[in-house]
């Protein structure tokens, strides 16, 4: 851990993720921290983690200081503008949650005056529940199963497209190495009890979504419709010429070899200890800021491609399943995530998503309904 001091700002920091990066930055030595948040419960969050500073909003810490790093978990509907703001104020480090922006224009400001201002733009956690996903990747580019040849998201994209589809397209570009070229989509019916703003259009509701998408490797990623009995855990699945992987947790399964003379194996990374998912994620900002080359793993750019991929699943799914080429020519193009993401729990209501309550510092509400 670096000598030098940090300093952060969790904005949104006693919200029911948010509190993960409010303790796991208050954890590092090198890290002086200020929380921003303006519910009842934030000073009593910042006490539990021992952060000794609270403020109310975005706009009074930037009229203050500009921090080195600021951890955004915003709702969706304002941080667009919140990450414009840190990204023109200096901040070094600035992230976001998923799905990044509703509006694809808004995603490319986000990127593009992020880049212009020379801040690294990190989309948190698109990284999660699947353990070393990074030192994977790169232990496939070095052809320990041979060339790729085909990949999957097996799972499908179920419950949203956009909101939480947005991590398995990451993950799934980040393995094979490869962009999104063209897309062929079906969609699915929304959950009972979503909706949408005043003035949205009715299909531009996030939902499930299945397809093909056309890899820049000549290769074909397949999305099987989500399967009614229940997900399928893996993430992502890739075949070589020599072997196959699936991503997910508890940890990813390597095989290498064919038929009778398959065999598990496993690389020297499996075996090493892994921080927690918010320590890998402060690790990941305070390296881009140490650095200062403005950019970071798991980037603002990662997730807009994802949100862009979402936008032609269903662009797709309108004209009959027509492919769909990318990049979109229609920058306007919208997806409004479940209200919980729009707007946070405070003003949704914790119960739209299934919580029984708002976060706690001891323990948490529980969720009465699954994981996605």
């Amino acid at each position: 851990m670096s000598e030098k001091q940090y300093r952060v700002a969790v904005v949104g920091g006693a919200g029911m993720w948010g509190r993960n990066y409010l303790q796991a930055f208050a954890q590092r030595a090198d890290c002086s921290v200020v929380l921003v948040d303006p519910s009842e419960r934030a000073r009593e969050f910042a006490g539990h983690f021992g952060v000794g500073e609270v403020l109310n909003t975005l706009e009074e810490l930037l009229k203050r200081e500009t921090p080195d790093i600021v951890a955004n978990i915003l709702p969706v509907r304002l941080s667009h503008d919140a990450v414009i703001a840190c990204a023109e104020a200096g901040v070094k480090a600035v992230s976001c949650e998923k799905p990044m922006a509703v509006e694809l224009s808004a995603a490319d400001e986000m990127v593009r005056v992020c880049r212009e201002r020379g801040t690294a733009f990190g989309c948190a956690t698109a990284y999660w529940e699947v353990p070393f996903l990074q030192e994977c990747a790169r232990w496939l580019r070095e052809g320990h199963i041979g060339q790729l040849k085909a990949v999957s998201i097996p799972g499908g994209l179920p419950r949203e497209v956009s909101g939480a589809g947005c991590v398995q397209l990451t993950q799934m570009r980040l393995v094979t190495g490869m962009e999104v070229e063209w897309v062929e989509g079906w969609i699915l019916r929304p959950e009972p009890g979503w909706t949408l703003p005043d003035g949205a259009e009715e299909y531009e509701i996030d939902c499930p979504a299945h397809g093909r998408l056309g890899l820049s490797g000549g290769l074909i990623c397949d999305i099987p419709a989500p399967r009614e009995e229940g997900p399928v855990h893996c993430r992502v699945w890739v075949e070589g010429e020599e072997g196959q992987a699936w991503f997910n947790g508890p940890r990813p399964i390597f095989i290498q070899g064919k038929g009778a003379s398959s065999t598990p194996v496993y690389p020297d990374f499996l075996h090493q200890e892994q921080q927690g998912l918010f320590s890998q994620v402060c690790e990941r900002m305070v390296s881009a800021v140490e650095r200062g080359d403005g950019q970071i793993e798991c980037s603002g750019h990662d997730y807009r491609q994802a949100l862009e991929i979402a936008l032609a699943l269903k662009q797709s799914a309108r004209s009959g399943h027509e492919r769909v080429a990318l990049p979109l020519v229609d920058r306007s193009l919208k997806i409004y995530p479940h209200d919980y993401r729009l707007r946070g729990g405070d003003v949704a209501g914790w119960g739209s998503i299934g919580y029984d309550g708002p976060p706690q510092v001891e323990g948490r509400p529980n969720l009465n309904r699954p994981k996605s």
